[in-house]
């Protein structure tokens, strides 16, 4: 027995590795990176050089998914996490809770089962066919992170960016030409520097996290990932990340905020305090894209998304087939539509799968956003902040960019935030009363 307790134990070490591994592969650039600079190819995704590498990160995600399964349904001395097993019914019937991670679960499914079936009335039914089948197989990837404690979900992101940055810095100073872009910004190993950028964001959320919760040996790592991932964020130049680090940072920081208010003065003042900020910063927030509405960047997006519109009017209900719209000469006519991508994560799933997918997914959206705010409010520390600033850093990602296109890291993450168990509520016992302030 307890030789099968150490393998679980050591399995589970693994398993962070192996996910973190996955994703690295998911985040696409250096799929692309080994097909156009090493192999010479083109770098489609039908390339031969290209596709296997997805096809393999989808098997390997349902070969962590079944051990997944296998071993959340072991004895709890042999697991290392209380996730319930797949289909098995955690906390109590009819709770909020259960209820809205079954609308998640049903979200996701729903989501992949249409992405599958759209190969039917696709604009290209072959590539939709396998490309959506990558896609089941990552939906399993998300239920299996959902899984991961917050120690194990922080040394994901911190492998993930880590690897991420440092190869792109080594890229940047060893070969510049291929790192560095026309216009001077850092792309490193990704195609461009909006790809970098969230990942660089991703690892400076993590190395706070290190920061502000372990021993010296895991501050010092902390501060070295959100050191050199500044570095990154800084020389990929991205606005939208930017932006999207700083809402999500300060988001966050608002449960925590209002709790050590609330410990100190009185709930209603606590409230008022909490109120104010949140309204300061949603000003802020509306100033910036205020100031951002006629920037250069910005301004081609609004054209973009007019554009794309017009082509989801031409088939609102079920779109055009996931993830081949930008393949089809025909369609894409503008030069603006060149770019092969609707930047608005709403507007592409609307383009690919009409209102039968935007349903979904802003289930799993909101869903997501939920979970990771309820468990910040309830229990904040350095592990909900983590988590929360992450889920907020994606969704307003999204707005700008597409991740929910391609065989992206991004949108796996958001599933998984969306299928987590929600946290406990708290004990509705008998408290103290609290001390009145003095006036």
């Amino acid at each position: 027995m307890r030789w099968r307790t150490a393998a679980a134990r050591l399995t589970a070490r693994r398993r962070p590795v192996a996910v973190a591994a996955i994703l690295t592969v998911l985040t696409n650039g250096p799929v692309f990176l080994l097909a156009k600079s090493v192999l010479d190819r083109p770098g489609h995704w039908e390339d031969w050089a290209v596709w296997p590498f997805f096809a393999a990160a989808a098997t390997a995600s349902a070969v962590l998914a079944v051990a997944e399964h296998r071993r959340r349904g072991r004895s709890p001395a042999e697991c290392d996490t209380d996730a319930p097993a797949m289909g098995a019914r955690q906390g109590p019937a009819r709770s909020p809770e259960g209820t809205a991670q079954w609308v998640a679960a049903a979200a996701v499914a729903w989501f992949s089962a249409l992405a599958v079936a759209s190969s039917a009335w696709s604009v290209d039914a072959g590539d939709t066919a396998w490309r959506s089948a990558v896609y089941a197989g990552l939906a399993l990837l998300a239920w299996m992170i959902s899984g991961l404690d917050t120690e194990d979900l922080c040394s994901v992101l911190a492998l993930l960016s880590g690897l991420a940055v440092a190869t792109s810095l080594i890229l940047v100073i060893l070969r510049p030409d291929l790192g560095v872009n026309d216009n001077g910004r850092w792309q490193g190993i990704y195609t461009n520097p909006n790809s970098l950028a969230p990942l660089a964001a991703l690892g400076v959320l993590a190395g706070v996290r290190y920061l502000a919760s372990g021993g010296s040996a895991r501050r010092a790592l902390g501060g070295a990932l959100a050191a050199v991932s500044l570095v990154a964020m800084v020389g990929a130049a991205s606005r939208t990340a930017w932006l999207a680090l700083a809402l999500a940072a300060t988001a966050a920081s608002l449960p925590a905020a209002h709790r050590w208010q609330r410990d100190r003065w009185s709930r209603r003042r606590a409230g008022l305090a909490t109120a104010a900020a949140a309204t300061v910063g949603v000003a802020a927030a509306c100033a910036v894209l205020a100031a951002s509405w006629n920037v250069a960047t910005f301004a081609q997006r609004r054209t973009i998304w007019s554009l794309v519109w017009e082509r989801i009017e031409q088939r609102p209900l079920a779109g055009h087939g996931f993830f081949t719209f930008w393949e089809i000469e025909e369609l894409t006519q503008h030069v603006l539509l060149r770019r092969g991508s609707a930047h608005n994560s709403l507007m592409e799933v609307a383009l690919g799968l009409g209102l039968l997918g935007a349903v979904p997914f802003l289930a799993i959206v909101a869903l997501a956003a939920a979970n990771a705010a309820t468990r910040a409010w309830r229990s904040p520390g350095a592990d909900s902040w983590m988590w929360a600033a992450v889920v907020a850093f994606l969704l307003v990602e999204n707005v700008t960019e597409s991740f929910v296109l391609w065989f992206s890291y991004n949108w796996v993450i958001l599933m998984a935030a969306a299928l987590r168990p929600w946290p406990a509520r708290p004990s509705t016992g008998a408290r103290r009363p609290r001390p009145r302030p003095r006036r």
